[in-house]
């Protein structure tokens, strides 16, 4: 059972993961007073963009930094995401 249920464990870790590390609203609500060096990377990334100014020049590479790491998991797990889906719509 457990060489059948493989594949849709890796997914449901993966999707996990992404949430996790995307989380925004508890983070925000949690360290919010905590002072300026107790930032989660979505909040990091919060503060080079201002209400009516952006700092590009140290946004873009952040958002590069943080999206980096998901990306190469899920480019090593595709291939568990794609044997769940079509094994799922097999049986």
């Amino acid at each position: 059972m457990f060489p059948i249920l493989k594949p849709t464990s890796v997914t449901i870790g993966i999707l996990n993961v992404l949430w996790i590390w995307n989380d925004f609203l508890l983070p925000v609500l949690i360290l919010q007073n905590a002072g300026r060096e107790n930032f989660t990377l979505p909040l990091a990334i919060q503060v080079f963009n201002g209400t009516y100014t952006a700092d590009y020049e140290k946004f873009l590479p952040a958002v590069l930094l943080v999206t980096l790491p998901i990306l190469i998991v899920y480019l090593f797990a595709q291939r568990f995401i794609i044997e769940g889906v079509t094994q799922g719509s097999i049986k």
